[in-house]
């Protein structure tokens, strides 16, 4: 497919504004439709590109190559089951779905349309992300803090759904598998979703997993530390840095001597300083995975499989804030 791909864009909103700037700065493809039940709002975004304004999805087919869902999370599956119907390519925004059953349908509804289908888990394409994406890293631990002051947007999800979710796909994405057991502690501040949750993840290879997220923060925080097996990373993706820490020859003999070194820890590991570029940002690294994998030129980076997942996983923690009791295998079937 060499054609310029002809784009809708659905939900104008926050994320809608940067979705549809990313598809304007395109040349293989153009921002040809904005939808969105607010008028006013589809209108906006609309005029600055050149786009139509439309505000039923169903009115579509067959104007559009793909779309790009940022709508509400509540209004996900619909809007998916609608296009994939039609054939549509879709990238939708993070979390695939608002529960387990709806973000299955969708991913089944994908593989009986042979369809791409995209998760918009936009840490994959982070620089930090990409500045280790070549390295073999087999985690054993994984430390995961994420905070930040209220949104005041995504009020209809949690910080589950709003934040941690980001930190959960990089999570299941290196274990490479799905938690054995999950014990998580959350709840509101302001309400009426938790708005801080704690989470242990453990997995049947033996890999452990803490995550943290509060949307109560005075500050921003996006920090993820892996442990393994001769080195430690640490992940800035707030600061943009990363970090990889070995230890020098030697260093075990220091330790087992009992005795204090003179010059200290850092005189005794190694720390590489990775170099972290830029651009493309994430959501534009992550347009252009997402259009090549209409194009058949690529797979596609992050599955509705791998959507569905983060929401299972996502949903259990919030089954365990709510019953404050810790569960031995996820339940797919969880609403």
């Amino acid at each position: 497919m060499s054609k310029r791909l002809r784009l809708a864009l659905i939900g104008a909103g926050h994320m809608g504004k940067f979705h549809a700037q990313a598809i304007a700065e395109r040349a293989d493809a153009e921002l040809a439709v904005v939808c969105d039940v607010d008028m006013a709002w589809a209108a906006q975004v609309a005029e600055a590109h050149g786009a139509r304004v439309e505000t039923d999805v169903s009115r579509l087919a067959g104007a559009v190559d793909a779309a790009v869902i940022a709508a509400a999370t509540s209004a996900h599956r619909d809007l998916a089951l609608t296009f994939l119907a039609q054939g549509v390519a879709l990238l939708i925004e993070k979390p695939l779905a608002g529960t387990p059953r709806e973000a299955r349908e969708i991913a089944e509804a994908a593989k009986k349309a042979d369809a791409v289908v995209q998760v918009g888990h936009i840490l994959r394409f982070d620089p930090v992300t990409r500045a280790i994406a070549r390295r073999a890293v087999k985690p054993a631990y994984m430390e995961v803090s994420w905070a930040s002051p209220f949104p005041f947007r995504s009020t209809d999800v949690g910080v589950v759904m709003d934040l941690l979710i980001h930190g959960l796909d990089v999570v299941l994405h290196l274990a490479g598998e799905m938690p054995s057991r999950i014990d998580a502690v959350g709840g509101a501040v302001v309400g009426p979703h938790e708005d801080f949750v704690n989470v242990r993840l453990e997995f049947p290879g033996g890999c452990v997993a803490t995550l943290a997220a509060s949307r109560m923060s005075r500050s921003r925080q996006r920090l993820v530390r892996l442990f393994a097996e001769g080195m430690y990373l640490k992940l800035d993706y707030a600061a943009r840095t990363v970090e990889i820490v070995r230890p020098k020859p030697g260093l075990a003999e220091v330790i087992g001597s009992g005795k204090t070194p003179p010059e200290g820890m850092d005189a005794l590991v190694a720390v590489e300083k990775v170099p972290v570029e830029t651009q493309p940002d994430a959501l534009r690294a992550q347009l252009a995975s997402f259009l090549a994998a209409v194009r058949g030129e690529a797979p596609v980076a992050v599955t509705a499989e791998d959507g569905a997942r983060a929401v299972e996983v996502a949903a259990q923690i919030l089954c365990r804030c709510a019953r404050g009791s810790p569960k031995t295998s996820p339940d797919k079937n969880d609403q």
